[in-house]
């Protein structure tokens, strides 16, 4: 068994030993090629503007690898027609041979401009200058830091209305949402809270406020649940929920007996007064171990 394990190491070591590669690099882009001692020919090239061209397999490929000038002459060929590519913290830029251009800024679908989650135009295209002037057009139109949710909500009117429907659906079906959370959301990056359901908090300000379609759904949602008459109200509406697994460690761990008095009364005795209005509060405002999401 040993002898047998020894040998795989051995041939795995020498395929690895005496495979062949060539790599090329240029304003173009990068290429490398590999022949393992197996046979196995691999070709895989990145142009400029982050698309990847290539193939592999053993099948009818070449035998010997290509000189530099080869690997060179073959990216100049995958990648002649490829635009450039540019990107920063706020969003990326494509711009082709042609001099149509296509930016997208994160989080943002239709606000400043955007048309579908993005801005196109045509650009003169130079070869010499045409990288730079992408990446300068990237920062006039995303700028270099992520949009906040103030941002993409240009509309005070519709920021109000959105923020009303997230708000009411956090108090009915999760917990309430204070105006500090409220704020903490308007300066945080719009992308962040596309995906707000995965921080255990409900909806999404920014998509609401830049798509109309959304709002007609979060109006529909909001009039269910105003008319509501049964016990499953979250659910017959589609604010759905998911289980929230801080609120379900903290329940099942009694977490919350730190709201019994420490004067050194038992726990038995703050319920044998008969006062249940305190419990019957604790109740009601109690967690239902569910985060809300949005679909």
């Amino acid at each position: 068994m040993k002898k047998s394990l020894i040998l795989v190491a051995i041939m795995i070591a020498a395929a690895t030993l005496f495979a062949e590669t060539v790599t090329c690099e240029s304003k173009m882009g990068k290429c490398t090629y590999e022949i393992t001692s197996n046979g196995n020919y691999s070709e895989d090239c990145i142009c400029r503007n982050g698309e990847g061209r290539g193939e592999g397999g053993n099948y009818g490929m070449p035998t010997t690898l290509p000189t530099e000038d080869e690997c060179l002459a073959n990216l100049e060929k995958k990648c002649k027609d490829a635009g450039f590519k540019c990107e920063n913290e706020a969003g990326e830029c494509y711009i082709e041979q042609n001099g149509e251009y296509g930016c997208s800024c994160k989080g943002v679908w239709s606000a400043n401009g955007a048309v579908e989650g993005g801005y196109h135009g045509i650009a003169e295209f130079n070869e010499e200058t045409s990288e730079e002037e992408n990446c300068n057009r990237l920062v006039e139109i995303c700028g270099t830091e992520p949009a906040t949710v103030r941002d993409v909500c240009e509309d005070q009117e519709i920021l109000n209305q959105c923020i009303s429907y997230i708000k009411t659906f956090a108090d009915g079906c999760f917990e309430l949402l204070t105006d500090e959370d409220v704020e903490e959301i308007l300066d945080s990056p719009a992308y962040h809270y596309d995906y707000a359901h995965s921080q255990g908090l409900p909806g999404s300000i920014p998509k609401c406020c830049q798509m109309s379609e959304l709002r007609t759904e979060y109006q529909t949602r909001l009039e269910c649940l105003e008319n509501c008459k049964d016990d499953n109200c979250c659910e017959t509406c589609h604010v759905k929920l998911i289980p929230h697994d801080d609120d379900i460690t903290s329940s099942e761990d009694g977490s919350d007996k730190e709201e019994v008095p420490t004067d050194g009364a038992a726990p038995e005795e703050d319920t044998a007064d008969g006062d249940s209005a305190a419990p019957a509060e604790k109740e009601e405002s109690k967690s239902d171990g569910c985060s809300v999401m949005l679909i």
